[in-house]
Formats: structure tokens, C-alpha cells, sequence
């Protein structure tokens, strides 16, 4: 079989490279890590067993402008059609149920229908995420559970909190509550800021911003808040175990979410999470034990389990339960249930 993972690579998290990694030992598997028209070529042009796994494809559809989306959810949809008219296998791995950046919801909702609709099988990272995306595409594809991995030792080892704080200029003493990764929209910055008090100890918000007016935005929004430092860089996945070990809690104030890569890092890290109480997120974090939960898009709800997180006796506790939650997830027999998907679909 040759695997096309399309895209090829992620700039910004190492999911595919631990993903694919164990693959080199598997001779009936070859990876086909090409660029993008490359892999639509060979795809298209190849008569071996194939598989093209999707795993985003919101970039080439949505666009700022209604026509050109349009333009360009049409022709992926026909594309879909021509792979599989070829005699190409189709995977998707559903990291979200619908585009962060959702500029035309209704051709979004075409373009992940069209994926339903012609993918041999989709892949969901847990039970919870399935049921979401049953709710809203009622497809008849099948949906398989892999759960997504963890980060645990991804970016380096664990590191202490005095030492982390004293390297990235922080209060040694008081709590610290930290929001890490690329600041998007869709992510729920705003409603953090909103929700923030300055009882609570101080919040750090860290990460590089795409569009210079968001940026301007947070800071806009941050400047008469106290204990709120914004640092509006890109942070490299070298840093990120400083960074994790620095917090008392990462707080991901999302509105909504079906997976979260820098939810796994921070339970990965030993870090407890705020994260929104919705069910992929029940199966990983209970209130009081891996973290705290909050009503989504609520700033009175988010405030609250900020509250309880600064007045929590011991959040070293709640730390190692998240590390101990992080560790089953390991890449080696997730790569091994993906292989399987695709032997199995090989063979229909």
C-alpha cells in the first residue's frame, strides 16, 4: 500500500511525524510524504493499492470571498470523486467538526458532508467526538475511534517550576495560569480576558498571532486588566516543557472543541487543564481531578473555575493524575490501529 498523507506535514505540531514514525518497520506499508500536487498526480496516475489520508482540508476550501469558496468546495468535491473513481482508498481523521476559521458555513457544511460521503472510513479521536460528528453529518461511513496521542517526552523532559519561572522572567511564588500555542479566534481568547480577575494570580498569555489586527485586538482588550502578560510570539517546541512547567494551570477557553493537541501536551507535561466541559473533553479531564471545568462561552462559568484552580490545596496532585491519564496514549499502537484501518479498507 502507499499512504499519502495529505498534508504532508503540520509547521506547528509534530501529530503526523509521531503518527507515521513506526510505519518505517511495516514493509506492506509505504509512506508517500509528497507535495500536495505531487501526491494528486501519483494518486490519480498510479495503478498500486493506495490511500489518500486526509487529515485537514479547510485551507483549500474556505476562503475570504463567498465565490471562491464556492469555486473551490465544488471542485474538491469532484476531486473526491475522481480519487475514488480511480480506485483510490479514502481516509479521513476528523480533527474538527467544522473549520475554525468559518467563513460560509454552508459550503463547509457541502465540503464535510462530500468527505463523509466518499471516504472508505472516517477516524475520530474518541467516543465522545464520533457521537458529535454522527449528530451533525449523519453519515453512513463508518467511524472508527484512535485516540489521539499523547506528548508525553515529545519536547523534552519534564522541568521544575523554580527553574522554569526564573528562565521566562516569572514570579517565582503565586499562581500562574497559561494560555500556550497559536492565538486564533476560534480559540477563545477573548472570553479568557473577559473572565480574568486579578485575584486570581496573573495570567500569561504566549504564543505567535497570524493577523497583526488580532493581535492589536488581545492587546487592546488586555491593557486595563491587571496581572495579564501577553507575549505575542512565536514560542519554538523547544521551549514548550519550560513553558509547561512554569504554569499551574494551562486554560484553554475554547466555545467549543472536538480534539485538542495542546490539551494532550498539557496533560502530557503534568499540568492540569481548564478546559470547556463538553464530552471529548469529559473523557479526559473530571473537575478536581485532571483540572476544572467551565460552562463554553460562559465568562462567569470560566472565572469561577479559575477561582477554584488559584484556591486548590494541591495542584501538584492534579498534575501527576494528568500525567497518569496522558501516558496510555503512546504513538506506537496508535500508528498500529491506523495501519490496520487501511489494510482492512484495502481489502473491501
Amino acid at each position: 500500500m502507499q499512504i499519502y498523507p495529505i498534508p504532508r506535514q503540520l509547521t506547528t505540531n509534530p501529530y503526523l511525524e509521531l503518527l507515521y514514525g513506526p510505519f518505517a518497520a511495516w514493509g506492506d506499508c509505504t509512506l508517500r510524504q509528497v507535495p500536495f500536487p505531487q501526491a494528486l498526480r501519483e494518486l490519480l496516475l498510479s495503478r498500486q493499492p493506495r490511500i489518500a489520508h486526509w487529515h485537514f482540508f479547510d485551507e483549500l476550501t474556505q476562503r475570504p470571498a463567498r465565490l471562491a469558496t464556492a469555486a473551490r468546495t465544488l471542485t474538491f468535491v469532484g476531486l473526491l470523486k475522481i480519487l475514488r473513481w480511480r480506485g483510490v482508498k479514502i481516509v479521513w481523521t476528523a480533527h474538527n467538526l467544522e473549520p475554525h476559521e468559518l467563513r460560509h458555513p454552508r459550503w463547509a457544511q457541502q465540503a464535510y458532508q462530500a468527505m463523509f460521503r466518499h471516504a472508505h472510513t472516517v477516524i475520530a479521536h474518541s467516543q465522545a467526538a464520533a457521537d458529535l460528528l454522527r449528530g451533525r453529518y449523519t453519515p453512513a461511513t463508518p467511524i472508527q475511534v484512535i485516540p489521539h496521542g499523547s506528548y508525553v517526552g515529545v519536547y523534552g523532559p519534564r522541568q521544575p517550576k523554580g527553574v522554569s519561572r526564573a528562565a521566562l522572567g516569572l514570579p517565582a511564588d503565586g499562581f500562574i495560569a497559561l494560555n500556550l500555542g497559536t492565538l486564533r479566534p476560534y480559540k477563545g481568547l477573548e472570553l479568557l480576558l473577559e473572565a480574568w480577575s486579578s485575584d486570581a494570580g496573573r495570567l500569561v498569555i504566549a504564543g505567535g498571532v497570524k493577523a497583526a489586527a488580532y493581535a492589536a485586538q488581545l492587546r487592546a482588550q488586555a491593557r486595563p486588566l491587571a496581572g495579564v502578560d501577553l507575549r505575542l510570539d512565536f514560542v519554538p517546541d523547544a521551549e514548550l516543557p519550560t513553558w509547561l512547567g512554569a504554569a499551574d494551570v494551562v486554560v484553554l477557553p475554547y466555545r467549543k472543541l472536538l480534539t485538542s493537541g495542546m490539551l494532550l501536551a498539557a496533560l502530557s507535561y503534568g499540568v492540569p487543564v481548564i478546559a470547556p466541559d463538553v464530552a471529548p473533553v469529559r473523557e479526559l479531564v473530571r473537575e478536581g481531578e485532571q483540572g476544572f471545568l467551565f460552562t463554553p462561552g460562559a465568562a462567569e462559568s470560566l472565572r469561577a473555575a479559575l477561582g477554584r484552580a488559584a484556591a486548590h490545596p494541591n495542584l501538584a496532585a492534579l498534575g501527576e493524575r494528568a500525567y497518569q491519564t496522558a501516558l496510555p496514549f503512546d504513538w506506537p499502537g496508535i500508528a498500529a490501529k491506523t495501519a490496520a484501518v487501511y489494510r482492512e479498507i484495502s481489502n473491501r
